[in-house]
């Protein structure tokens, strides 16, 4: 039997060592701080394929299937008055938080990738590339060295197609926010502080290196996977920083909420989660941000295209 081995450790924003693991299909006996815990995981099994926990190598080839199962139950979801100031540090359009019910489903651990992107292209013989390839030199090709980099400047259209394609579909808002967040309302993958250098927002982002042809005074985004610690209770990883990620729901008010609701509001589309250029407040997990589905690529739209948008997927 082998035991568990932590990826990282670290620091809690509460206090004490954190570790950092993911999940992979195997037997049942898991070593914990000196005791045996014998886990009999065959209903897990059967709907997942997951049993025990592994460390994640950044940076190393991924399984584009490696998806996390998320159990059916209630969550919180939404925010309310004591989680910031409300119209400066939490929108309005996150009231009220409230119980939510959802079935069981599937998440992608990480979003999707370059590489992976890349693939779906040349399988389907779509020419949709995003504009930072071009500036790197090749407009068809992720540039070199970036390939488990999550993709960006992809609309909602083709975000849809890719999850088609790869036999899954886009997460609704609900489910990504569980993902993110679990199920005790935390604002934070990891808790209710923030903590500069746990997540790939604006505070840290000009560590991670830009490729060829990205001269602007801002940072980028990092493998998938890093940081490590910008991880949710359920193993999913980046869902605070890197890029936002697109939801297959339109904007709606959220049951109790008093706003007007917008007028054909569903046609815009809701993007989840902060990115390299997002601030704290913004990277939280409730966060909305309400935008047409046809914004990016950035040479189609290059005012509103900020190389942001990415998407992962559910099933």
């Amino acid at each position: 039997m082998k035991s568990w081995n932590p990826v990282e450790k670290g620091r809690s924003p509460h206090g004490g060592e954190t570790k950092i693991y993911r999940m992979l299909p195997g037997p049942s006996i898991i070593y914990v701080s000196g005791g045996i815990v014998l886990w009999f995981l065959m209903a897990m099994l059967l709907l997942s394929g997951c049993s025990y926990l592994r460390p994640v190598a950044p940076g190393a080839e991924l399984a584009s299937d490696d998806m996390v199962l998320i159990p059916a139950g209630r969550f919180l979801m939404g925010s309310d008055p004591a989680d910031g100031k409300v119209g400066f540090e939490i929108g309005v359009d996150e009231l009220p938080k409230r119980e939510v019910y959802l079935s069981v489903f599937k998440i992608d651990r990480f979003e999707v990738t370059e590489k992976d992107y890349f693939r779906y292209l040349v399988a389907t013989g779509k020419k949709k590339y995003p504009g930072y390839w071009k500036e790197a030199g090749r407009a068809d090709r992720y540039p070199e060295g970036y390939e488990n980099y999550p993709v960006s400047d992809v609309d909602w259209f083709d975000a849809m197609d890719y999850c088609k394609w790869a036999g899954k579909r886009l997460p609704t808002e609900a489910e990504w926010e569980k993902a993110a967040r679990g199920t005790d309302g935390r604002l934070w993958p990891w808790g209710n502080e923030f903590v500069s250098g746990l997540a790939n927002t604006n505070e840290n982002s000009r560590k991670w290196e830009k490729p060829e042809g990205q001269k602007r005074d801002y940072g980028w985004k990092s493998p998938v996977g890093t940081p490590p610690e910008d991880v949710s209770p359920y193993g999913v990883y980046g869902m605070a920083g890197n890029v936002r990620e697109w939801t297959v729901s339109g904007y709606k008010n959220y049951p109790g909420n008093k706003l007007k609701q917008v007028k054909d509001g569903d046609r815009f589309k809701i993007l989840r989660g902060g990115s390299f250029l997002t601030r704290s407040e913004f990277s939280r997990t409730a966060v909305r941000v309400a935008v047409l589905p046809t914004m990016g690529p950035r040479e189609s739209d290059g005012w509103h295209s900020d190389y942001t948008y990415g998407f992962r997927c559910a099933k």
